[in-house]
């Protein structure tokens, strides 16, 4: 077949804060809360979170409430680890608005759960997570074992100046189920409550959401299966499989949820739908929203040089597992799917990513343990331990997520790490539950002094 070639220089610009004076640059938000310690909370209670992993540029209350000084589209993650033989009932506020729930109860076993929410904030707004109004639960947590974590980072400042880069503004969503879902074949999740849609590109209707420009965008979904019942879901760009979540939980509800980070074009299409060939009962509820799919623009693609900013650079990857892995064959976890290295800072061969630029970075990692056996995953900055993920379902493959957000300078190391325990990953060609995705939020001029 004969082929005419193009060449574009692509050049994707990053996300920096920009003030209203030109020239000037406002210092970015982003922060990473976890728990070093067990935690009994109490009915409603406000997690106050004892370990500052990241802060900068956020302001907390004295309850743990992240309180917004500058207006604009945030991205918000939270997960939890139980602990043993004790429920997890979780929930993250907009102020007294209810944006996502979690849960996790295994029995005789520690329980992991997780959501996350694109939200657009004004000065003074708050989000926090509190637990669930009608229970107590305790939360495990270690100086070396941190699983319970809050991340936020500020995506798109409404005081940004508009140029022809970036005119079209900000583009985030979040839509939630508030109804119980049977499906049994295969068809789209109806995420029937929009909380965000800045740029109408989610359809509430169909649970769609459509490109409006091209550029690399960040996904977000997470479910709640019935007791007994399998959660199995599976993301698709342009009607072609990505990504999957799996939770089933012997007896009980079971939480699952994964994140990728993807080059769209305008037009492009994003939706979940249910694995064909299985009976998918998800949980849905009008004051308990755990089945979610969320996601954001995080930098447009300019086709050409443009107005002297090809200096400019986007950096962002997203990899997946495609087969079974475990500690036995190394620390690290190697993955084999590439669903986007821009800035060719990730190492497919040894599974780091590198920092080119000192920045403030955002991570996200998934896992899905294969059938009756543990998972135990831990993020590294260099070679300083920064949280964990586990998970464990007995006579069933279990599921587990944690983020972060990081400041790096030029030259730093993030990678996973298994070598502490025994891990048994599970993955497939088309059942890909594993994975890392990261991405540059803003780069700053930073430095610290090299240790070892």
């Amino acid at each position: 077949m004969a082929a005419n070639w193009i060449i574009l220089l692509l050049v994707v610009i990053p996300l920096v804060v920009q003030s209203q004076e030109p020239g000037s640059f406002q210092t970015p938000t982003a922060f990473t809360k976890g728990q070093t310690a067990n935690l009994h909370l109490t009915k409603g209670e406000i997690i106050p979170f004892n370990k500052r992993i990241t802060e900068i540029g956020a302001n907390f209350g004295v309850s743990g409430s992240f309180i917004c000084q500058t207006p604009g589209l945030y991205a918000f993650t939270f997960y939890g680890l139980t602990e043993q033989n004790w429920e997890l009932w979780l929930e993250m506020m907009k102020n007294d608005e209810l944006v996502a729930s979690i849960y996790g109860y295994t029995y005789a076993d520690y329980a992991d759960a997780g959501n996350a929410a694109i939200l657009h904030l004004n000065v003074g707004d708050k989000v926090y997570l509190k637990a669930h109004d009608d229970y107590d639960q305790t939360l495990y947590g270690q100086g070396d074992q941190i699983y319970t974590t809050f991340t936020g980072e500020l995506l798109f400042a409404d005081n940004v100046e508009l140029d022809a880069v970036n005119s079209y503004g900000a583009v985030g969503f979040s839509g939630v189920m508030t109804v119980n879902a049977s499906i049994s074949d295969g068809s789209a999740v109806i995420y029937n409550k929009a909380i965000t849609n800045m740029g109408n590109a989610y359809d509430p209707t169909t649970g769609t959401f459509t490109a409006p420009v091209e550029g690399a965008y960040l996904f977000h979904f997470h479910s709640l299966s019935h007791s007994d019942e399998e959660a199995w879901l599976e993301l698709f760009h342009n009607g072609q499989y990505v990504v999957a979540s799996y939770g089933y939980t012997v007896g009980s509800y079971a939480d699952s949820g994964n994140s990728v980070v993807l080059h769209l074009k305008k037009g492009d299409t994003i939706n979940v739908k249910a694995r064909p060939g299985t009976d998918v009962k998800l949980y849905g509820d009008s004051d308990e929203y755990y089945t979610t799919f969320c996601g954001a623009l995080l930098s447009p693609t300019v086709h050409g040089s443009g107005s002297g900013q090809g200096n400019q650079q986007e950096i962002a990857f997203s990899v997946g597992l495609t087969h079974n892995e475990d500690s036995t064959n190394g620390p690290r976890v190697v993955f084999d799917r590439v669903f986007i290295n821009l800035g060719q800072n990730f190492n497919i061969y040894t599974g780091t990513f590198t920092a080119s630029v000192g920045g403030i970075y955002a991570f996200h990692y998934h896992a899905l343990g294969q059938k009756g056996q543990e998972v135990w995953m831990e993020l590294y900055h260099n070679y300083i331990y920064v949280n964990s993920l586990y998970s464990h379902t007995s006579g069933s493959y279990g599921p587990g997520s944690n983020s972060a957000v990081l400041e790096l300078v030029a030259g730093d190391t993030v990678y996973l790490d298994i070598k502490h325990h025994d891990t048994y990953l599970y993955g497939g060609g088309d059942e890909v539950y594993s994975t890392f995705s990261g991405y540059l939020l803003s780069p700053i001029s930073s430095t610290h002094p090299v240790v070892g």
